[in-house]
């Protein structure tokens, strides 16, 4: 059976969201690309490993090269200080758009953290509408 990816890139994919979501994109892809600043955990055969920090532009560009599609989930995702939210969720972002852009990957899926509506302004089971 074909799969509809050859080659997804996943950001984050040390952490905790990332582990999960490499066991469920397994179906889609015939090779993951694992990305974090820390290696991942108990590698398969079908994941490639690559590390590097989100904030260095030319490894994160180099990374979407032959990707199909991006699972972005890199990023501060709890209180930091500024320069490591500014390198990480701002400047990673911005990198692996530029990356997707100029490798010409046509899907991008972007997770944030629940930072961006803020914590204190939305009770967690409320609904924010898009």
């Amino acid at each position: 059976m074909t799969k509809p990816f050859k080659r997804i890139l996943i950001t984050g994919a040390a952490g905790r969201l990332g582990t999960e979501m490499r066991r469920g994109l397994v179906p889609l892809a015939d090779k993951l690309v694992l990305a974090d600043r820390v290696g991942c955990k108990d590698l398969l055969e079908h994941e490639e490993e690559l590390v590097f920090d989100l904030a260095d532009e030319a490894a994160t560009i180099a990374a979407t090269e032959g990707c199909d599609a991006i699972v972005h989930l890199g990023g501060a995702s709890v209180e930091r200080p500024w320069e490591d939210v500014l390198d990480s969720s701002i400047r990673g972002s911005y990198h692996i758009y530029e990356g997707a852009r100029k490798h010409g990957v046509k899907r991008v899926i972007y997770s944030s953290s629940v930072h961006a509506i803020g914590v204190d302004f939305h009770p967690e089971v409320t609904r924010v509408a898009a």
